[in-house]
């Protein structure tokens, strides 16, 4: 029997959430104490070490290495969903500076392009740390209030400097272009560090709608025709993790004493919420 093969592909500036999310699909994948919308059936020879590195880090509640300095990794899955046949999955864990770059150079690594050329994409934007535009009037009556004279000479604008959300509108209309069109895709948005924002008491669309509402409402009447879009509350980890060096932190301790690492995880969708980290990756692929 000859196996599918499918591809998705996780977009989001640095530190948006991306690796920290594959390591807890990892770990939830092999530990299967989470009943899920997809299972693991077998891993590609020499993926392995790249992921359990990675997962071991995670359920030691300690941050992610950035995967900037580690290289840009692919992985290949052999999953199953709950009613279906086992396909191949693969899954480019891209550094988030390969999309900054798309917005701030106007270039696109020839690699990246590739794991580009995919229907499946998963959008990694850091709820609680959004760079939200700067208003000249409120500047100038912040300044007012604290007694402090604006002058000097004028700060160079750098592209690094925009909204995350003009950023991100701007590699989305990329994906609609040539070289990196392929036609209408499946786009899941992964609101991540949910846990830091669900005390606003708003739904991840909602959220989504009141702090971007430019990649709101591009989201809403700018995609192309086809193209299909749902918006995911997703903690990965559940709390702030031990930083490289630092001192051991009370919520990643919380987190080292929950009985299954794997409800560490939380995703929320719509009205639903679960333990199934699978689900926004399962919604991608149709």
């Amino acid at each position: 029997m000859v196996m599918s093969n499918k591809s998705i592909v996780a977009l989001g500036l640095p530190a948006s959430g991306k690796t920290t999310f594959l390591a807890a699909l990892w770990h939830l994948l092999t530990n299967e104490k989470v009943n899920g919308h997809l299972s693991l059936a077998k891993l590609e020879a020499g993926e392995a070490a790249h992921l359990r590195s990675i997962a071991s880090r995670w359920l030691q509640a300690k941050n992610q290495d950035r995967t900037f300095h580690s290289g840009n990794k692919t992985v290949k899955l052999s999953l199953k969903p709950a009613s279906g046949e086992i396909f191949e999955l693969t899954f480019p864990d891209i550094a988030g500076e390969a999309f900054a770059q798309m917005w701030e150079m106007r270039e696109c690594p020839s690699d990246v392009a590739e794991a580009l050329q995919t229907n499946g994409v998963l959008l990694f934007i850091h709820a609680d740390k959004i760079r939200v535009p700067g208003w000249i009037a409120d500047d100038l009556a912040q300044s007012q209030d604290l007694g402090v004279v604006i002058g000097g000479d004028p700060t160079p604008w750098k592209p690094q400097s925009s909204p995350t959300q003009v950023q991100l509108v701007d590699i989305l209309q990329c994906l609609q272009l040539p070289p990196l069109y392929v036609g209408p895709r499946r786009l899941a948005v992964i609101l991540s560090a949910w846990d830091k924002v669900e005390n606003d008491g708003v739904s991840p669309e909602r959220f989504l709608k009141l702090n971007l509402p430019l990649l709101y409402q591009y989201l809403e009447g700018g995609l192309g025709e086809g193209w299909k879009m749902r918006v995911f509350g997703v903690s990965a980890q559940g709390a702030d993790y031990d930083r490289e060096g630092g001192e051991p932190n009370a919520d990643a301790e919380r987190m080292r004493e929950i009985e299954v690492p794997s409800h560490r995880i939380r995703v929320v969708a719509k009205d639903a919420e679960s333990h199934d980290l699978t689900e926004p990756v399962y919604w991608l692929l149709g």
